[in-house]
């Protein structure tokens, strides 16, 4: 009888745990995506600096994926028009997490078609927010991350929530 006991109590120990996991697997894996995302803006960004050639980081949004693309061809001689240069592996993103937008420096979502994103030889890049979400099981476990490329350095950092832009006004100055 007390083994019996024992062995409910566990039961519903696990269930519990496995229950709160749950909801926090959508975050675990949008924290990883943003990562490998981050790994990647920040490879383009240092190539561009060291080899002084535009690098792009290209993103899918109808198959949720990404990739360099990169100046020079397999001989490693420049290319010079930029819709010729060849891209680098694509980077797919886990199931249930999602790139839902680019915010371009305009203030417009982009959220279809392919973006890309590209870095100068001095590894500035437009000022971008790159929205990712984690699907949950109920859309209360939902969770979202900003990807922000700041335009001045190329540096990218990443953000909890869905963050916009400060507008600038006149006293800003």
């Amino acid at each position: 009888m007390e083994i019996t006991a024992v062995v409910v109590i566990v039961a519903m120990i696990t269930s519990l745990a496995i229950v709160r996991l749950d909801g926090m697997l959508p975050s675990t894996r949008t924290e990883s995506a943003a990562r490998e995302l981050l790994a990647e803006l920040d490879f383009a960004r240092t190539q561009s600096i060291a080899k002084a050639q535009e690098y792009s980081v290209v993103v899918d949004f109808a198959e949720q994926r990404y990739a360099i693309r990169v100046p020079f061809n397999d001989e490693g001689k420049l290319i010079t028009d930029p819709d010729e240069r060849p891209l680098l592996s694509w980077h797919y993103l886990e199931e249930g997490t999602e790139i839902t937008g680019v915010m371009d420096p305009r203030g417009e979502i982009i959220s279809d078609g392919i973006y890309p994103l590209t870095y100068d030889p001095l590894g500035s890049a437009p000022d971008v927010h790159i929205y990712l979400e984690g699907k949950g099981a109920t859309d209360e476990n939902n969770f979202e991350l900003t990807v922000r490329i700041l335009a001045l350095t190329g540096i990218a950092s990443v953000y909890s929530g869905h963050l916009e832009p400060q507008l600038l006004v006149e006293n800003d100055f």
